[in-house]
């Protein structure tokens, strides 16, 4: 009797966790057929009385979110591409090749993780600036490349230290050099871990403001965190527009999460499985 009023407990305490998470994406999702009388004088948890489908078209075309968002795809994936790729080269390189001062260099590397972007963004402003690609999607993919990889380098030495030698050392006996063995023994089994790095990479890149709103001057360049500032007016702000805009920036975040959530939940055990 009382461990089932316990797991009682835990499921009700659940369920409210749920609610608490999952309401303010039903707000935002009705608040994006609303329009601005509904928003501001109706029921929040209201369904709207007429469903304003032109909020979408007015935030995609008539603000420009079409734009942005191809912008923030391009920045993405680009950041995603590189950040993965040298950040598995150098977490194999500094786990698996022994020499003078790797562990020195891991360390001096990680130390990036405790160093506050705002701290950087003058020295970086003038190192852009001096190189002439201020205002270029060049000058917010080179320092997303830089903040992301410490942590995906940490995430991934993690995974490689638990992952046994031997399948190397038989792939070496098969022929293998290290830069073939890297790419067909040890990148495919890193599926797992860099499935959780791709997710996080993803985020950051995805929802950062403070780097574009520096770096990026030009209109056309603008990314969808930056791009969603243009709905906020001088005398008043379009809050349907803006949370169908907010809605459509979603979507990424929840399709990459349904895509790589199966990896995520492997990466927790995959080191122990092959130990």
């Amino acid at each position: 009797m009382l461990r089932k009023t316990k797991n009682s407990s835990i499921y009700i305490l659940m369920i409210i966790i749920a609610v608490l998470q999952l309401f303010p994406l039903y707000w935002l999702v009705i608040s994006a057929f609303k329009d601005n009388s509904e928003i501001i004088g109706g029921t929040v948890w209201a369904l709207p009385a007429e469903w304003h489908l032109s909020n979408f078209t007015e935030a995609w075309v008539s603000a420009k979110v079409n734009q942005y968002f191809g912008n923030s795809v391009i920045v993405t994936l680009v950041t995603l591409v590189f950040v993965l790729l040298f950040a598995s080269m150098m977490a194999y390189a500094l786990t698996r090749m022994k020499f003078k001062y790797n562990s020195l260099i891991l360390f001096i590397l990680l130390m990036g993780v405790m160093v506050p972007i705002h701290a950087t963004l003058i020295p970086l402003f003038m190192i852009l600036k001096n190189l002439g690609i201020l205002s270029s999607r060049l000058s917010i993919i080179l320092p997303y490349i830089a903040v992301n990889l410490p942590i995906g380098v940490y995430m991934l030495s993690a995974f490689l230290r638990t992952m046994p030698k031997e399948l190397e050392e038989a792939a070496c006996m098969d022929g293998c050099g290290v830069v073939k063995s890297f790419f067909k023994v040890v990148l495919p089994l890193l599926k797992p871990p860099l499935a959780s790095v791709a997710i996080f990479v993803f985020l950051a890149v995805w929802n950062e403001l403070l780097m574009a709103a520096t770096f990026i001057q030009k209109q056309e360049l603008r990314t969808l965190p930056l791009g969603l500032m243009n709905f906020s007016g001088q005398y008043s702000i379009s809050w349907g527009p803006l949370a169908a805009a907010m809605v459509i920036s979603t979507l990424p975040i929840l399709l990459a999460y349904v895509l790589f959530s199966d990896q995520m939940e492997k990466s927790f055990t995959a080191g122990a499985i092959l130990k």
